[in-house]
């Protein structure tokens, strides 16, 4: 139920008791300006936040694919130190650099002949 003013003999409105006086338009403006700086501030923050969130995530994307390619490298060179620990290849290297032979073996050297140059006609 809303109460209405009541007249006076001086032609003045006078409010009963319970009813709501009206809300200044000077108030009015100066609260709707601030709740428009306070959405924008806040706005402002979240957009920053928002933008270094995804500069992160890229740094991360960023890292994650470097992460795997030393791991791959890592994975390819402990499998290269178990070959070059390996029996076979130590004997391998052994016989090419070194030219050493089982005992029991010949080991044969073969000489490159100079090789003709092209003849003339």
């Amino acid at each position: 139920m809303r109460t209405a003013p009541v007249r006076s003999h001086n032609k003045k409105l006078i409010y009963l008791p319970g009813a709501k006086q009206a809300v200044p338009a000077k108030r009015k403006r100066t609260v709707s300006i601030l709740l428009i700086a306070a959405v924008l501030y806040f706005s402002l923050l979240f957009a920053g936040q928002y933008w270094r969130s995804l500069q992160l995530r890229r740094a991360l994307a960023e890292l994650q694919a470097e992460i795997q390619i030393v791991k791959a490298q890592n994975e390819s060179m402990s499998k290269e130190i178990e070959r070059l620990h390996s029996p076979a290849y130590i004997e391998q290297k052994a016989r090419e650099d070194l030219g050493m032979v089982r005992s029991g073996e010949l080991l044969f050297y073969f000489q490159d002949r100079d090789k003709p140059s092209a003849q003339l006609p």
